[in-house]
């Protein structure tokens, strides 16, 4: 097992903080030009903001049936309506720890670290299992 010390993965912290800069200017930007798209009317939304005041109150079961409100994955069919296209940015947003692990596995993949090779295939498999949605808690 390789001794590390507390400034050998530097390069890899650094690393990691740049991808969360970056990604975060991203996000942000990509979450509000869907947001102006939304509020110019440049994309008509999924429900139309003269009725949006209908629903607001429901309970969500009845939100969903009324509206026809895409749930799951199925946002990104919806991408094309105004109240949708800020979920992009969202996304984006809430992948950064994704990618941030999938580029920290080929870095310490490279650099022949086990370990912590182990440690972010752990982890990324239980990212991606809980994004999936395969898990279901029964209420």
């Amino acid at each position: 097992m390789e001794e590390t010390s507390d400034f050998e993965n530097a390069a890899e912290q650094q690393l990691y903080a740049r991808i969360v800069y970056h990604m975060n200017h991203l996000g942000l930007f990509v979450l509000v030009v869907g947001f102006v798209l939304y509020l110019t009317g440049m994309l008509a939304p999924h429900v139309p903001l003269e009725d949006l005041h209908k629903y607001w109150s429901l309970p969500l079961d009845q939100y969903l049936e009324k509206t026809g409100a895409p749930t799951g994955w199925q946002w990104i069919s919806e991408l094309g309506y105004g109240d949708a296209a800020p979920l992009l940015g969202v996304a984006v947003l809430a992948s950064i720890t994704i990618v941030c692990y999938l580029v920290l596995f080929f870095k310490f993949l490279q650099r022949g670290i086990r370990p912590l090779v182990a440690i972010t295939v752990i982890e990324l498999f239980l990212m991606l299992l809980s994004a999936s949605n395969l898990i279901q808690i029964a209420h």
